[in-house]
């Protein structure tokens, strides 16, 4: 059974202060189980609900990959984790967890803040809307109220640089003006935790500087941070500790320099 608990919100999606008492993140014996499915799968085709309903509630005897397996960790205040390991590891299934994206099958989970990943950040965006209009869809996706959205729409318009264009339909813009507006929005709130499946970067030379700005801002701001990336140097910059996974075990938790000997050690491998 999981239990995720999360603060209450206030103001622009930030949560309730905590005592630093208190670990930010608590994960005990985390475990994410998926049914293996198969198109041609009698059941999908003839009940898909009758399925859907077996799967919720352990109704079935279906096969299942394991995704996590008895992940356990805390990140206190102030610490940043780095997530390491090789591709398929587990790294990315991992925050999605911690962003309430993915349900744990088992273990225990607690958040104390708001946490908020930088994930496929052009994700979501309507084809047919404007930039505009754009920003309020994501911005209620993201659990703001509109009062909210109008406060930041000025700055995140003046960040995009998109001009009298952000009136326009998103599926007119180029390729580049697109991810600045998926930028922008997505990075328009500061979260307590902040969880990074790689660096977030963007546009061109000038515009990616900003962003370079924009993100310095919300590590330093955030309260902890976790992130997955493959940039040894970007981690031992941000990291204080390092969590080591392989097919989706933890191989290591502790200091991010014993985390790192370990892995390039290969120590997965082992």
């Amino acid at each position: 059974m999981s239990v995720t608990e999360l603060a209450p919100k206030t103001g622009a999606g930030k949560a309730v202060a905590q005592t630093d008492a208190l670990p930010l993140v608590e994960a005990k014996n985390l475990a994410l189980r998926i049914p293996i499915l198969k198109a041609n799968d009698r059941s999908i085709r003839i009940s898909p609900m009758r399925l859907l309903r077996d799967l919720y509630f352990g109704g079935t005897n279906r096969s299942v990959s394991t995704l996590l397996e008895d992940v356990s960790f805390t990140v206190n205040h102030g610490e940043r984790l780095g997530l390491i390991g090789a591709n398929g590891a587990g790294k990315s299934t991992l925050l999605r967890v911690l962003a309430g994206i993915y349900t744990p099958s088992s273990g225990t989970l607690t958040v104390r803040g708001t946490a908020k990943g930088l994930f496929d950040v052009s994700l979501g965006m309507l084809q047919d809307a404007t930039g505009l209009e754009n920003i309020y869809m994501r911005g209620l996706q993201m659990g703001l109220n509109l009062d909210e959205i109008k406060s930041l729409v000025p700055g995140i318009v003046e960040f995009t640089e998109l001009g009298d264009a952000i009136e326009k339909p998103f599926n007119t813009y180029s390729s580049g003006m697109r991810l600045r507006l998926a930028v922008s929005i997505s990075t328009m709130v500061e979260p307590d935790i902040l969880l990074l499946d790689e660096w977030l970067g963007a546009g061109d030379a000038r515009f990616s500087g900003k962003v370079q700005e924009r993100m310095n801002s919300l590590v330093e701001k955030s309260r902890g941070l976790i992130i997955a990336t493959h940039n040894e140097k970007l981690m031992r910059n941000l990291c204080t500790h390092g969590l080591v996974l392989s097919k989706g075990k933890v191989l290591f938790y502790g200091g991010l320099d014993e985390a790192l000997e370990l892995y390039n050690d290969g120590a997965q491998d082992k």
